[in-house]
């Protein structure tokens, strides 16, 4: 970003189209304009093929929010993909959201065209439906990554909090997959397990490097909770007494003739001074079930949840679709080229620190006049995490 003298926009533009054939979008800024390029540079591309789910998980946004269960239609999908050829410097998708993307009929024939394009792909699922014949499916796309929700070492408490789920079931299943890795003789895929930390079973933390040693997993990360309700909110480990989760854990896994060594990736629990967006710095969108287009998770749907206690409405902030537009257009566009360099700079005010539980602070917004607002982002603060 550049900041230049008082030109009029229009000239601006004008001038910059005879030095470069770049797009350039021009923001007014107090000293002057800032320039900045509008390049079909995206790296990660998130897919939420569908909002549904074959579990009634405790935690999950399902219980408050107004938002449809559906799928991806393949008219959708087709359009991500012929839009996805399109941007040069892709390098990873990632299947997953709000839904089980397992759910989805044709999840597999997905992951197999997306692979085809020569890109990492990634899957997070709760492991119950990894039967033999989607194992299969998924092994010979060759998928790169898999991580699996795995919220308790107990079976009970698994059961209690994954309501639906079976710990034993998606123990086999996991096994299955590495049952499949070393019959091919591959270090793919890489096996996660995905742990969302409460008070409830804060206790199975150190006991999920023996798990994962089990199911030949070599990633642990763990992540906080984003809490939908009140009682929900009774359970976080975050905050001004924050648990520190950072324990250093490391186990062995073999995968093919290697011997991986396994790490545990823990959050920050406490608020502080930095904060950063992974989707902007990593150069990430994501594409939700009807091809509507967001810059992130937490902004991809409307919920409520709470915050430190205090209760607060997220609202779907959308960019485009690709059944109007394509990715690269959609990147590019002004409104979208603007938000990234916005919150890459984070021109937000820090809503936590100041403690008022005003208007703004309920909404997607801000006093300084930002809609929508990552003021008080846990995504941001990497308090709440995704693979």
């Amino acid at each position: 970003m550049k900041s230049i003298g008082n030109d009029t926009e229009h000239g601006l533009l004008d001038g910059l189209k005879l030095m470069s054939s770049e797009n350039w979008i021009v923001e007014p800024i107090s000293d002057g304009y800032a320039l900045h390029r509008a390049v079909k540079d995206v790296k990660s591309v998130y897919l939420e093929v569908t909002t549904r789910c074959n579990l009634n998980c405790v935690n999950c946004v399902r219980h408050v929010w107004a938002e449809p269960l559906a799928d991806m239609d393949a008219k959708t999908f087709g359009r991500i993909m012929e839009s996805l050829r399109a941007l040069p410097e892709l390098r990873k998708v990632h299947f997953g959201g709000f839904g089980e993307p397992l759910a989805h009929p044709l999840l597999t024939e997905m992951v197999q065209e997306v692979k085809s394009l020569g890109v990492q792909v990634t899957l997070t699922t709760n492991g119950t439906l990894l039967d033999k014949e989607k194992v299969t499916a998924l092994m010979r796309s060759n998928l790169d990554r898999i991580f699996v929700s795995v919220d308790s070492t107990q079976s009970e408490l698994f059961g209690e909090i994954r309501t639906g789920a079976e710990l034993e079931l998606v123990v086999e299943n996991l096994k299955r997959v590495r049952s499949w890795r070393d019959q091919m003789r591959s270090l793919m895929p890489t096996i996660g397990l995905e742990f969302v930390v409460t008070k409830q079973n804060l206790h199975d933390v150190e006991k999920m490097p023996a798990l994962a040693r089990e199911v030949g997993a070599s990633i642990i990360l763990l992540t906080h909770l984003l809490p939908h309700n009140q009682e929900l909110a009774g359970q976080i480990t975050y905050g001004e007494d924050g648990t520190e989760l950072h324990q250093p854990a490391v186990w062995p896994v073999m995968a093919a003739e290697y011997m991986l060594w396994g790490t545990l990736s823990a959050p920050r629990s406490k608020w502080g001074a930095s904060r950063k967006c992974r989707f902007i710095s990593n150069k990430g969108l994501v594409i939700g079930w009807d091809g509507s287009v967001s810059p992130c998770y937490a902004l991809m749907h409307s919920y409520p949840y709470f915050i430190f206690g205090r209760l607060k409405h997220v609202f779907r902030y959308i960019l485009g679709n690709v059944n109007q537009s394509s990715l690269a257009d959609i990147w590019t566009n002004r409104d979208y080229v603007l938000f990234r360099a916005k919150v890459a700079d984070f021109r937000f005010p820090s809503c936590v620190d100041c403690g008022q539980d005003c208007d703004f602070t309920q909404q997607n917004e801000d006093c300084w006049g930002n809609v929508p607002s990552c003021a008080d982002c846990l995504w941001a603060q990497d308090i709440i995490r995704c693979p």
